[in-house]
């Protein structure tokens, strides 16, 4: 919890502007699900929030979700196997 949620929370925008971050941090919060998640959860509150924008993250997170449960179910059926 100490080195992964965390720093995720530090460099998802839950606190302060992804956008004031270097470069290359910004690039890894984009790369987060966290970040994705509270740019939905803002754009659902704030009014004019373009809907593509909303899209581009609801089909970021689905995609994590998909390829979560994927790799899940595989090693699930592996431990299984033996």
């Amino acid at each position: 919890q100490r080195f992964v949620v965390t720093p995720m929370f530090l460099f998802a925008g839950t606190f302060f502007p992804v956008g004031q971050l270097p470069a290359g941090l910004r690039y890894l919060a984009y790369a987060t699900p966290l970040y994705h998640g509270v740019s939905l959860c803002r754009g659902l509150m704030i009014p004019g929030t373009p809907g593509r924008l909303m899209a581009v993250n609801l089909a970021y997170l689905a995609a994590l979700t998909v390829g979560a449960a994927h790799v899940a179910v595989r090693r699930y059926e592996r431990v299984l196997a033996r």
